[in-house]
């Protein structure tokens, strides 16, 4: 195999690297991941009242 294709191959394998590193990096990517964690927890029951006890707004805190 010549050496300019091997050069070419591991060229590319880089820059798909650097592209996967870019997108796993954007905010929105970030938020279609989590909305997909959160949609496979959610089919366990607990899972599912933890993350709605999480999502209540905190009650505030009462003065002594």
């Amino acid at each position: 195999m010549p050496i300019r294709k091997i050069a070419k191959i591991v060229d590319a394998a880089f820059k798909d690297g650097a592209a996967a590193r870019r997108a796993a990096q954007s905010p929105k990517w970030a938020r279609a991941q989590q909305k997909d964690r959160r949609g496979t927890l959610r089919k366990f029951e607990t899972v599912e009242q933890t993350i709605q006890e999480r999502d209540r707004p905190a009650k505030a805190k009462k003065k002594k």
